[in-house]
């Protein structure tokens, strides 16, 4: 080959090389904050530290500021969308329930006692522009959006959790419920999970021996992926998991495994467009940086 045609290919290859990020390159930055939970949503991402302080990342300065007033031991963040704003909700250690006002930019309390609680984009109908759901005592409720208050529903879950519309959840026993929103009831599916995640149009669970299922609606039945959890994040930002070891690995849907990411952390919350953030086992923030 003439040189002159050598020179050319090499640069083209060159060229094209610099297009092409790296995997080493994609990776979690440490953002400023120390927190022991975090929560992401479509553009808001909220956190609590070990005291129970609540903090709200502000992307220009990537920073978490703290918000005054509350005290809240959990904090739910989601169903934000083009037509709509996250949704963020939060408990505290008395499990009293409260709501973000973007207004006042505090948090409000709303009548009811939960356990735990979560939140996703609704549906359905006006009453519910958000799936808001919760639990206590292995009661679940859901929040009406037209009457303002939690309204117990059909059944008995320790965990519920939502996302592109749809409801899951998991009895003490670990046995897996989906909602139905024709009856209005939770019908079992089969299998066990000690965890569950809903994505956008997704669902993904841990069990008892840390091995990672995805559901399959065909068959309506969990089918074990390869890879071993301590918890799973699933959101338009990705499918995470955590490892025992506290490694991180994202789903890659081409192969259909999980690839590690290089850091360390002990949760991970996979929002719908704010990105993917993490707590590790110092407290340190991180968010995932891909260039």
């Amino acid at each position: 080959m003439p040189r002159k045609q050598i020179f050319w290919s090499s640069l083209l290859v060159l060229a094209w090389a610099a297009l092409v990020i790296p995997a080493s390159a994609q990776h979690f930055a440490q953002v400023k904050g120390t927190l022991a939970g975090v929560s992401a949503g479509r553009n808001e991402v909220f956190g609590f530290d070990v005291h129970a302080n609540v903090y709200r990342y502000h992307a220009t300065s990537n920073a978490f500021g703290k918000v005054a007033g509350v005290s809240l031991f959990d904090v739910a963040v989601g169903g934000g969308s083009a037509a709509q704003l996250d949704e963020v909700w939060g408990l505290n250690a008395s499990l009293s329930v409260y709501r973000f006002n973007y207004t006042t930019k505090v948090f409000d309390q709303v009548p009811g006692a939960l356990e735990q609680i979560a939140v996703g984009i609704g549906t359905q109908d006006n009453c519910h522009p958000y799936e808001v759901w919760g639990v206590n005592n292995n009661l679940i409720y859901r929040y009406n959006y037209c009457t303002a208050v939690f309204e117990q529903m059909t059944g008995e879950l320790i965990q519920v959790a939502t996302g592109g519309g749809d409801v899951w959840g998991l009895n003490s026993a670990g046995a897996i419920f989906h909602f139905n929103f024709s009856t209005q009831k939770f019908v079992a599916v089969p299998g066990t999970l000690m965890q569950i995640s809903v994505g956008v149009n997704d669902v993904w669970g841990v069990n008892t021996a840390n091995q990672v299922f995805r559901y399959n609606p065909v068959s309506n039945v969990f089918r074990k992926i390869p890879g071993i959890a301590g918890q799973v994040s699933a959101g338009g930002d990705g499918v995470w998991v955590v490892n025992t070891s506290n490694f991180i690995f994202r789903y890659d849907p081409s192969s259909e495994s999980f690839v590690q990411v290089s850091g360390i952390l002990k949760s991970i919350s996979a929002g719908s467009g704010a990105g993917v953030f993490g707590v590790n086992p110092s407290g340190g923030v991180f968010a995932f940086d891909r260039p």
